[in-house]
């Protein structure tokens, strides 16, 4: 089900959608940031830390895969070496804007999203073939759609944040980032 069933209006402009892809950026990085290991001392990641980083979820995915999973076209943004984004953006005015994080965390996803934060409350078990767990969190409003799925394969949590402007389709929204989890959960590396 592709996730931009639905004609946008001439409210949903360009701008307002790479709006709504930082902020979902934003804060997935401050959700992440909230999960930084015991030794971390919170600053920022050195270029030598940075480039020393083995895999990231972004290196097994493709603009075109992506919009083959998501059945809409977008574009990959991945930002700079100092501020790394592993981002889908749409192509046409009015798609979904798709973020991929993960961090690892060795004490599965329940204990990933309580240190994190999250409500248990915001968030419901979907069916993600391999994965250990996955959860998603949704919130509709007349202005736009959120959604968050996270999913966990042997201690990598990798998550996708996605934001569409109104109007959007719900379901189409949520099966995307469904059919995004599975296919991160396809990518990562063996144990």
């Amino acid at each position: 089900m592709a996730a931009g069933l639905v004609e946008p209006g001439p409210a949903a402009g360009a701008g307002l959608v790479r709006a709504a892809a930082v902020a979902v950026v934003l804060l997935a990085s401050m959700a992440v940031a909230g999960c930084s290991s015991a030794g971390s001392s919170g600053e920022e990641p050195t270029d030598d830390e940075l480039n020393a980083v083995a895999w990231t979820p972004c290196d097994d995915l493709t603009a075109e895969r992506v919009s083959e999973v998501v059945g809409e076209p977008v574009v990959e943004q991945t930002g700079t070496t100092a501020a790394p984004r592993c981002s889908f953006t749409p192509e046409s005015e009015g798609g979904a804007a798709y973020d991929v994080n993960y961090l690892l965390f060795t004490g599965g996803l329940d204990a990933a999203l309580d240190a994190m934060g999250a409500a248990g409350t915001q968030l419901r078990p979907v069916t993600v073939p391999g994965a250990n767990a996955a959860r998603i969190a949704v919130r509709a409003k007349d202005s736009g759609l959120l959604v968050t799925g996270f999913v966990e394969t042997d201690g990598l949590v990798q998550s996708v944040n996605v934001a569409q402007l109104a109007p959007y389709d719900k379901a189409a929204v949520v099966a995307s980032t469904t059919a995004l989890l599975a296919e991160l959960v396809t990518n990562a590396p063996a144990p």
